[in-house]
């Protein structure tokens, strides 16, 4: 399905705040005896299964009957090797298995990022750990000045450069190219390659209107809402580099579906680190190649994309020098820097005006352009959360499902905790004191998180997955705003979706009006699964008039308690 065809809605809504319970102590592997936890219909509770008991009840339901939302997920924050997971065991009342939801098809779409996109992302985040944590590296921080240069060397259009390039998707060897700045603003120069494949690139034409748009609204946007970037090259400008040598990292492209749209490469801020470090504040990006037979990039798909990946990758590049210029600290982990990265390609979408944007090559409109890709991610994941990480393994760049998941987390971390009152004229969103404190720290990923917040990353994540079944679930009224996503309808928002989409073959994403379905009993349930750091299960809990209590137990698939290493957390709410 193209990204061009759909519309995308975004719809209000405002939540109060509010925390939640706490954990006993005294582990026990029975149910026999466990107190039922009774809540009001939206309350909610996070439970321990490794310190108080392995089984959460709920009381026999009163003369209308009663639903309730479980969630067994992992909260480990740490990114490893592998992942930190593990096995496990979810059982009711002995006897038949309930109404379990089917796991979904196979997805094989072009916004599926297989195995080259996904390798280069997961090179770029794992270099930005290396360089942070060399010795040389840190030395060069420290002598970076931190206050601007009183020399400025700004490139004017026509000013003739050269760079090296990554020559292959793990940027293991370089080339070095020649090229010329088309486009000098306030903020960006844009130098295009001297080399462009026959009857594509851009023209200097085509350049202006994405300067500027960098200039008026990327650039604001970013800074505003994260911080500053650096300026070592003592310049004024971030430079893009337009490059077909972009392209061919994808290889094979209209095989595999996989395009590697640009990047940010944390060497080129820290000379000392790599003899091919340009030395300076640069990004790069793709260019449009309509006449190659094996990947083929067409002016609009080009276009249409430039914007977006602007403002993604310069996030990464503030981040870069936020966390570890500026206060020495590490690369932001994985998960917690791409989350950032796409939910600016979402803000880029809320504040940038159709009517002011004139880079929208192919999508209907400015949202759409932006953030489109955000919701297919985020869809996937939430098709099957239990299947994906959200705290990924320290080797992966983030597949697709992941990087769902990474922005969904970030959007209800920044509308949870962010306190200001949205201004668009000053690009001031709800969350931008929020972001701003995550990108300007020296902690990183859950560590980070816990500390902007002041409260525990494993209950956090808890209250993130039941308020992914329960935002604006119809006549369900959460007595906290926890359990909801603040300024975003997402049923609204992938009903709408839905109701544009075509399915049949293998079109799958938006073939349901809202993708998360948990499984759902009255009380005799069994299931055995991996729960996956920031993941788990979601089952219902249904109970008719005067049914009996329902009691669910959580172990490892052999029946001991499951390690607390995984920090394996329960989440209860009760819908009605």
């Amino acid at each position: 399905m193209s990204r061009n065809l759909v519309r995308l809605l975004s719809m209000v809504g405002l939540c109060a705040l509010a925390a939640c319970g706490g954990d006993s102590t005294g582990p026990s592997l029975s149910c026999t005896g466990t107190a039922p936890t009774t809540l009001a219909p939206g309350a909610f509770t996070v439970m321990d299964p490794t310190v108080s008991t392995v089984c959460a009840a709920v009381p026999a339901a009163p003369g209308a009957g009663a639903e309730y939302l479980y969630v067994a997920v992992a909260t480990a924050g740490q990114e490893v090797p592998g992942g930190i997971q593990t096995g496990y065991t979810l059982l009711g009342a002995p006897g038949a298995t309930a109404d379990v939801a089917a796991l979904p098809s196979p997805l094989f779409s072009s916004f599926r990022p297989p195995a080259t996109a996904e390798q280069f992302h997961m090179m770029l985040r794992a270099r930005e750990k290396a360089v942070s944590r060399s010795p040389a590296a840190q030395a060069f921080a420290a002598r970076v000045g931190h206050a601007p240069s009183l020399t400025i060397t700004k490139p004017t259009v026509g000013t003739a450069d050269s760079f090296w390039v990554c020559a292959n998707d793990q940027c293991s060897s370089f080339v070095r190219v020649g090229a010329h700045a088309q486009h000098v603003g306030a903020k960006v120069a844009i130098f295009t390659d001297d080399s462009q494949p026959p009857g594509g690139g851009y023209l200097p034409t085509d350049l202006g209107p994405i300067g500027d748009l960098f200039d008026n609204f990327l650039y604001p946007i970013d800074t505003t809402n994260f911080g500053r970037e650096s300026d070592i090259d003592s310049n004024s400008v971030v430079k893009v580099l337009l490059t077909p040598r972009i392209n061919q990292l994808s290889g094979n492209c209209n095989t595999t579906k996989s395009v590697i749209l640009g990047y940010f490469l944390s060497t080129d801020l820290v000379p000392s680190s790599d003899p091919h470090s340009n030395g300076g504040e640069i990004f790069y990006s793709l260019v449009p190649d309509p006449a190659n037979p094996s990947c083929t990039i067409s002016q609009n798909f080009a276009k249409d994309n430039l914007a977006p990946t602007f403002i993604h990758e310069f996030q990464h590049m503030i981040s870069f020098n936020q966390h570890f210029l500026l206060r020495n600290g590490e690369a932001e982990d994985t998960w917690l820097n791409e989350g950032l990265s796409h939910y600016a390609e979402e803000l880029g979408g809320r504040l940038i005006p159709d009517a002011q944007n004139p880079t929208k090559a192919g999508s209907p409109d400015t949202y759409t352009q932006f953030a489109l890709s955000d919701y297919q991610n985020a869809y996937e994941y939430l098709d099957n959360p239990e299947a994906h990480f959200l705290i990924e393994p320290f080797e992966s760049g983030g597949t697709l499902e992941e990087r769902g998941a990474n922005w969904l987390m970030t959007f209800w971390l920044a509308n949870q905790f962010g306190t200001l009152t949205p201004d668009s004229a000053r690009f001031i969103v709800r969350g931008t004191d929020f972001t701003r404190k995550l990108v300007q720290s020296d902690k990183v990923g859950a560590a980070n998180v816990e500390a902007q917040t002041g409260e525990s990353f494993a209950n956090l994540v808890p209250e993130w997955q039941l308020a992914n079944y329960l935002d604006d679930l119809p006549g369900f009224v959460p007595a906290s705003g926890r359990l909801q996503y603040p300024n975003l309808n997402l049923r609204a928002v992938y009903a709408s979706l839905n109701s544009q989409t075509t399915c049949g073959g293998q079109q799958t994403t938006f073939c349901k009006p809202y993708p998360l379905t948990p499984d759902s009993t009255s009380g005799s349930y069994s299931r055995t699964g991996t729960l996956r750091a920031g993941s788990g299960r979601h089952v219902r809990i249904l109970q008719p008039a005067g049914g009996a209590a329902v009691e669910l137990k959580l172990t490892a698939p052999t029946g001991a308690p499951l390690p607390s290493s995984v920090r394996p957390r329960v989440g209860l709410a009760r819908i009605r």
